[in-house]
């Protein structure tokens, strides 16, 4: 995947743009922000082909994007059913056997929480890309405690997953779906 790109519309004349990049090593970090005139040619080719992340002011242009809060409860719902297969493999050992430590998984936050950018327009699009940062990061945790206990990999398969089942399930996740 080539990235999150969180939007926001801060007023009429300007849009905020953050990426936030999801890497090979299941990774994530804040990649490039961009403050710029709302009729910058360029704005097409930032969102095109990306998974979208909308305010409530960019919505109207760019569509509803992506739901970090269903991200969160995607993720808390897929390490309960983690949780809930390492306790039936650890059943279904002889006692002598089950001394397996259970994963440590992350916390998943909430909310957002607000940032300040150097430009205040771009503020709220920080606020949420930060945050969707955070999710993923939690996100790669999960996988790397799943990938690291092979009787865990029946759930999710041998390789990491981008997302967790079922994110994003919003329609309109990309600039040709919102078109």
């Amino acid at each position: 995947m080539s990235g999150i790109i969180v939007v926001d519309q801060p007023t009429d004349e300007r849009v905020a743009i953050w990426q936030v990049s999801v890497g090979d090593g299941l990774e994530s970090t804040m990649a490039g922000a961009w403050v710029l005139p709302a009729d910058e040619a360029r704005i097409d080719g930032l969102v095109r082909g990306r998974l979208l992340v909308t305010t409530e002011s960019a919505s109207g242009r760019f569509g509803a994007g992506a739901d970090p809060a269903a991200l969160a409860s995607a993720i808390r719902q897929e390490i309960v059913d983690l949780d809930r297969a390492f306790a039936g493999h650890l059943a279904s050992l002889p006692s002598t056997r089950r001394s397996l430590v259970r994963p440590r998984w992350p916390s998943v936050p909430d909310a957002a929480t607000p940032e300040t950018a150097g430009d205040p327009l771009a503020s709220r699009a920080l606020t949420l890309a930060r945050w969707m940062s955070d999710l993923l990061t939690a996100w790669d945790e999960v996988e790397r405690q799943r990938l690291t206990r092979p009787f865990l990999l029946s759930s999710g398969g041998e390789t990491a997953r981008e997302h967790p089942p079922g994110w994003p399930a919003a329609p309109g996740t990309t600039q040709e779906e919102a078109a």
